[in-house]
Order: structure tokens, then C-alpha cells, then sequence
């Protein structure tokens, strides 16, 4: 089991001294929207940070829309082409697709047409991530941020539905947390399970606030997950002792 967090450029150097593994990155870090050349020095700067960078995050920005009327196929295929392939070249083995603005299923639109969408581009992905040796991690959010896949159970009908192994799905700790739902849950999708997120109440750092961490971690540990473990959280002043203290408490 790897112990990873999610930061941005400026802060990789605090990552694995505070005993992290690797970091996670969003994914607008990799710069789709522009040329090649002007991603380069970008590119290298990252990588002379010399730290592991295996997961990506907040896929797609609100505007690019995978369901509805307004969405634009062809956009978003040449989006996501980037992304995989830059991604890849900083080291990227898993994304988590989330992206709660941008699967919002419009008001009054027909809802088994969006989730038909929602299925083709998962499927997409599937296909990319075979392509570059990404797992795709479908993420359910609480809703407060989206109005479709809200559950772990959700999750996992659209991880069967691409059918392919490079379609896995996420379980978020705090989400879980939001939505009530059982940690029992996490025993019905094992077989499906590529990725974990955590934090803590009020999406705070681990261990700072009063999660059920001990029954999350024994649940984890009886279904033999050792996937990657990630913190995703709102990080405060002391950035470093925040991190320090998130890593010593998930180890």
C-alpha cells in the first residue's frame, strides 16, 4: 500500500519528506488546452522535483460537459488525448474521474439519455487508459456537487458497464462521510475497488477531526485492499506539519 497526497507543483518538495510516497496532481497541472511546446518546460520542471507523481485529479473543467444537450464529442476526445499522454509522461497510473460540474445532469434533461453519456465517455476513458496504462478510477460525489453517482454502489455499474480492466472505482472516505453510507459497502465493491481518498470532518486532514478511521481501516484491511491510498483535503496554514502529521496518522 502506497501513501500519496494531493498538492500542487509549488509543494512537491514537502512530499516525501513528510513521508509520503507520491503525490496527486489535477490534471489541469498538465496544461491540455496548450501546445506541446509550451508544455515542455513545464514538464521538465515537474519532473526535476524527483517525486513519484502516480495519481491525477478534477479531470475535466466545469465548462467541458460529458452530459446534456451542449455536449461537444470531438472536445472532449482531444482533451482528454492530451491529458492521458501528458499525464503519462509525468509518470500518471491512475486518474479519478469526479468532475461533479461537469457530469451535473441539466435540469429537466431526460436522465437515462445523460446516463448513457455518462457510460460512453467512462467507456472512453477505459479505452485511453488501456492505451497509456492508466487505471481510471470512477469517483461517486456527495450531493452537494453533482446529482448523479452519489454512492459507491452507483459507482460500480459504470465501472461494469466499460467492462475493462483499466475501469476501476474510487472510494472516498470523506464522500462516504457526506452521503451516510455504509462502510459495509466498501465488502460489495472489492473486486472493483483501484483507488482511495480520504480526509477527515470538514474535509480537514486526517486525524484531526472524528472520522471512524479505525473501522474504515479494518474494513479496508478485511477486504485485502492495498491500492493506493490518497489524501484529498482543504490544507491550512501549516501546510507541513499538516502533511507530516497526515502521513505518521494513516501509517
Amino acid at each position: 500500500m502506497k501513501f500519496g497526497c494531493c498538492v500542487d507543483v509549488s509543494q512537491l518538495p514537502l512530499v516525501l519528506k513528510s513521508g509520503f510516497d507520491f503525490a496527486e496532481l489535477r490534471v489541469g497541472t498538465v496544461s491540455p488546452d496548450v501546445t506541446d511546446d509550451e508544455w515542455a518546460p513545464v514538464r521538465d520542471e515537474i519532473l526535476s522535483r524527483n517525486v513519484p507523481i502516480l495519481g491525477f485529479n478534477v479531470l475535466l473543467p466545469g465548462h467541458l460537459r460529458v452530459v446534456g444537450p451542449d455536449v461537444n464529442w470531438t472536445a472532449l476526445t482531444d482533451y482528454v488525448d492530451i491529458a492521458f499522454a501528458r499525464m503519462s509522461q509525468l509518470g500518471g497510473k491512475y486518474l479519478s474521474f469526479g468532475s461533479g460540474g461537469a457530469r451535473r445532469i441539466p435540469e429537466g434533461f431526460d436522465r437515462a439519455t445523460a446516463e448513457g453519456q455518462l457510460r460512453n465517455f467512462v467507456s472512453m476513458l477505459g479505452e485511453k487508459g488501456l492505451q497509456y496504462g492508466i487505471t481510471v478510477n470512477v469517483e461517486f460525489l456527495n450531493r452537494k456537487e453533482t446529482n448523479v453517482i452519489l454512492s459507491l454502489l452507483e459507482a460500480k455499474r459504470y465501472v461494469a458497464a466499460a467492462n475493462v480492466p483499466s475501469v476501476k472505482l474510487l472510494a472516498d472516505f470523506y464522500h462516504m462521510m457526506e452521503e451516510t453510507e455504509p462502510l459495509n459497502d466498501l465488502r460489495e465493491v472489492s473486486d472493483d475497488l483501484g483507488y482511495v481518498h480520504v480526509a477527515d470532518s470538514g474535509r480537514r486532514y486526517p486525524g484531526s477531526g472524528q472520522y471512524p478511521y479505525i473501522e474504515f481501516a479494518r474494513t479496508l484491511r478485511e477486504i485485502k485492499y492495498d491500492g493506493p491510498v490518497s489524501v484529498e483535503c482543504t490544507w491550512g496554514e501549516n501546510l507541513a506539519r499538516e502533511l507530516e502529521e497526515s502521513s505518521a496518522y494513516l501509517r
